[in-house]
């Protein structure tokens, strides 16, 4: 996949900015709050029609403005032309795949990204919430049938707690539970299989990134903990929420499930979020990407398209040349704060960003 120009309209600090992108890497350098990271998540608007930083409408929008406006210009490895529109008038979003009316998951997976910021070091040391949050958003991307039965899922798990809520006040029969069991049950299978071909697919190659990019002789893996969604039907998994209906009604929540599940990395055997250094959980998170980046490649026959954000902060120059090593093959835009972090990319590939202005060095 390769976008070929970007144009931003209203959207954070920037006014209008119409971009052409002719080089495999692009690059945005300049001081903080100057519209860097701004490009790379208007380009993450038109891959998943929502913001992965903001929940706010009106935060997307320019200062004492009333709507915004993204589109982008992209092409396939079958050079199929693929336009994208998101814009947003009055906090309602509208979304175009090609001139015609989508809805936001329809965009998911028609520009496939992988994206690093410095907030991602927060999968390793915070909530599992985030942990499956990042599984969701690389799994829709790659299988529009985990991404319906995720819609499924969540839908299903609230009735379902609703339900199990309204019992324990007597308004509900237990019999009642069924539904939603099956509805759980059916979703729930997939999220976990799916999950689980992905844990499987990433062993080999997230150790290999790892010792790439960190340049240590250090095994990195990754376990489930909670939930394991290899090897259980449908029967199963229904098997299992019966056999904890009677603490889930005391507790008026479902306990068992993919909404559970958390994963656990390791370096050689050692829990990572306890024992790793913080150069070892930025090496790690990077190697994540990369194995991102494969994955996605194999499932949808596409290569992503790789968003960098501030990635040379904490970097030595030899993990910076392994870094810039390593992008070959992929579109990537990248953002610094150092001119010198690029010495090796051509001049016409790098922006300079100014008051959400950008020029070419």
């Amino acid at each position: 996949m390769k976008l070929s120009s970007l144009k931003v309209e209203n959207f954070r600090n920037i006014e209008k900015l119409e971009l052409e992108f002719m080089s495999p890497v692009s690059a945005f350098v300049g001081a903080n709050a100057q519209g860097k990271t701004n490009i790379l998540e208007a380009i993450s608007m038109l891959a998943f029609g929502k913001s992965l930083r903001s929940n706010s409408e009106k935060s997307l929008m320019k200062i004492n403005t009333e709507f915004f406006r993204l589109e982008g210009n992209a092409e396939n490895k079958n050079l199929e032309k693929i336009k994208i529109e998101v814009a947003s008038t009055k906090n309602i979003k509208s979304f175009k795949l090609n001139k015609r009316k989508i809805n936001a998951s329809g965009l998911v997976g028609s520009l496939p990204i992988v994206i690093f910021t410095p907030e991602d070091l927060n999968i390793l040391l915070l909530s599992p919430s985030l942990r499956r949050r990042y599984l969701d958003v690389l799994l829709s991307q790659s299988s529009r049938q985990y991404l319906h039965a995720l819609s499924a899922y969540s839908k299903a798990l609230k009735n379902r707690n609703a339900l199990l809520s309204r019992i324990m006040d007597g308004l509900a029969k237990e019999e009642e539970l069924e539904f939603w069991d099956q509805e759980l049950a059916k979703n729930g299978n997939i999220i976990g299989k799916t999950r689980a071909e992905f844990l499987e697919f990433a062993e080999k190659p997230l150790a290999e990134n790892f010792y790439k990019i960190a340049n240590e002789d250090k095994k990195l893996s990754v376990k489930f903990s909670g939930f394991h969604g290899e090897g259980i039907t449908e029967e199963k998994y229904l098997e299992n929420l019966n056999k904890l209906r009677e603490q889930d009604l005391r507790y008026g929540t479902t306990k068992y499930g993919p909404h559970r599940q958390d994963l656990v990395f390791y370096l050689n055997d050692e829990l990572l979020s306890n024992n790793g250094s913080r150069g070892e959980i930025r090496s790690t998170v990077l190697a994540l990407k990369f194995t991102e980046l494969s994955f996605i490649e194999k499932n949808l026959s596409e290569k992503a398209i790789f968003l960098l954000d501030d990635v040379f902060s904490e970097l030595d120059r030899s993990r910076q040349a392994s870094l810039m090593n390593m992008i070959a093959g992929h579109q990537t835009f990248i953002t610094t704060t150092k001119l010198e972090h690029l010495d090796n990319l051509e001049k016409k590939s790098i922006w300079e960003m100014k008051n959400g202005n950008a020029k070419k060095i």
